[in-house]
C-alpha cells in the first residue's frame, strides 16, 4: 500500500557558522585591557558580565568578514548596532537570554581553553518544555555563530582555569 505524505516545515531557524580569517591576539588583548570596564555595574543586570570594547581596526575587520559572509548566505545587508566583550573566568556562565531588539546577533570565539563550555540555543517551540528543541554547539577558536536576535541562548559553565574570551555583536537589517 502506497501512502501519500508530505513533509511541511512550519518553523525553521537558521544559524550561520563561519570562521574569522584574521589574527585574533590583538583583539584579545584589547578585550582583556577593558575587562573591568563593565557595560552595566548592576549585578542583577543581564549586561553585568559584558565588557566595553572600543572601536578598533581588528574589530572592524571581524565585523566586515561577518557582514560579507551573512550577505553570501542570505543576500541581505546588515550593519552593526553594538558590540562588547564577554570574558568568563572559571565557573562563570551566561544565563538564558536573547537579543530580541536585534535583527541578528553574532558571537565570535577568540580564546577557548579546553573545558571552557558550549553555547546552547533554545527555540521557544514548546510552551511546556523549551529544552525539548535545545541545540548545543562546542565552539572553536576563531569560529562565529550568527543567529536571529529573538533566539534564546546561554553559555555553559567555564570549567577551565583559563579565561574564555568571546566578542558579541548585534546587527540590524539595512
Amino acid at each position: 500500500m502506497t501512502r501519500n505524505v508530505e513533509l511541511i516545515n512550519i518553523a525553521r531557524i537558521d544559524l550561520i557558522k563561519g570562521f574569522i580569517n584574521t589574527e585574533l591576539d590583538s583583539l584579545i588583548e584589547i578585550l582583556l585591557n577593558n575587562y573591568h570596564t563593565k557595560i552595566d555595574s548592576s549585578s542583577d543586570s543581564t549586561r553585568f558580565e559584558d565588557s566595553y570594547c572600543p572601536s578598533n581596526e581588528h574589530l572592524d575587520e571581524v565585523i566586515n568578514q561577518i557582514k560579507t559572509d551573512f550577505y553570501a548566505a542570505t543576500q541581505e545587508n546588515i550593519r552593526e548596532s553594538n558590540f562588547w566583550g564577554h570574558i568568563h573566568e572559571k565557573n562563570m556562565s551566561t544565563n538564558l537570554h536573547n537579543h530580541n531588539k536585534s535583527y541578528v546577533s553574532a558571537v565570535v570565539y577568540l580564546k577557548l581553553p579546553k573545558g571552557s563550555g558550549n553555547i546552547v540555543f533554545r527555540p521557544r517551540y514548546n510552551q511546556y518544555d523549551n529544552s525539548a528543541y535545545a541545540s548545543t554547539f562546542k565552539p572553536e577558536e576563531g569560529t562565529y555563530f550568527i543567529f536571529p536576535g529573538y533566539l534564546d541562548h546561554f553559555v555553559t559553565r567555564n570549567q577551565s582555569n583559563e579565561k574564555r574570551i568571546s566578542l558579541s555583536i548585534n546587527f540590524e537589517k539595512v
